[in-house]
């Protein structure tokens, strides 16, 4: 089985052993996400998990980076849509996470450069994370008057809520070894291992049994204390859509935009 197929936002292969490859393609804005990149990714996913012979699946990012987050234009735009607008917007990016968080068979998150706001929430929601030397990570949001609603419940589970509490709110600069310490990534390479590393990931899964890696991660996920079920995601997904309309993070928004110092900046 190998096929491949191309949209505005993302490219998807599958390879001859069955390991689907996706990169966000936006690299001229360093793959920051927006709506269309959100839906495309649901898409895809579902197509990949309704596929019989899928082993696995690799997240990476075009170009320089893996991605710098949400898109802050497509962020200003959401002010001058309806309140059930942005709530079905953000609870769209909910939808997407869920849908990685569960993709039935073993997720692997290739990290380059930056990886901003939303995208941690797209690495913690991966099985295993790797990160080349240069990565660095952020929880950026406060910095832009709004806040990491549907990541939080992901990111918390992967780096615990002393360590979440710290980097959400004073949006730190986490290099690749704070992040290895952190465990919100696995393991750093050399950006010239990567393709030997993401090799010997897909070696070892495919001398894995697929239902019994299929039934272990649904283990896992029965076994977790905390649950992201539909009042979680849609109190996540209004908190978001509430801020990211509201007067500080239209300021938030509009300051980076206009490369300035926002108005509670002293």
């Amino acid at each position: 089985m190998s096929s491949s197929a191309n949209t505005k936002t993302i490219a998807c292969r599958v390879d001859g052993s069955g390991i689907a490859h996706i990169s966000l393609h936006r690299p001229d804005v360093a793959n920051a996400f927006n709506d269309h990149m959100i839906s495309e990714l649901i898409v895809t996913l579902d197509t990949l998990a309704s596929y019989a012979n899928i082993r696995g699946l690799v997240l990476t990012g075009e170009g320089r980076h893996f991605s710098a987050g949400a898109d802050i234009h497509w962020m200003r735009s959401m002010v001058s849509k309806s309140k059930e607008d942005n709530q079905h917007d953000a609870y769209q990016l909910a939808t997407l996470l869920e849908k990685l968080d569960t993709f039935p068979h073993p997720t692997l998150a290739v990290v380059n450069g930056c990886a901003f706001g939303g995208a941690l929430g797209l690495i913690c929601c991966c099985d295993t994370a790797i990160a080349q030397q240069n990565a660095k990570f952020r929880l950026s949001e406060v910095k832009l008057g709004l806040v990491p609603a549907t990541i939080a419940p992901y990111v918390i589970r992967a780096i615990g809520i002393r360590q979440t509490r710290r980097y959400m709110l004073s949006a730190e600069l986490i290099d690749s070894q704070r992040a290895l310490e952190l465990e919100l990534i696995h393991q750093v390479i050399n950006p010239d291992q990567t393709e030997q590393v993401v090799e010997k990931w897909v070696s070892s899964i495919l001398t894995l049994a697929p239902h019994a890696l299929a039934l272990s991660k649904r283990l896992c996920a029965r076994c977790e204390q905390v649950v992201v079920d539909g009042p979680l995601k849609r109190y996540t997904s209004e908190l978001i859509a509430e801020v990211r309309v509201s007067d500080e993070g239209q300021e938030g928004l509009n300051a980076f935009l206009e490369k300035r110092a926002p108005n509670w900046t002293k």
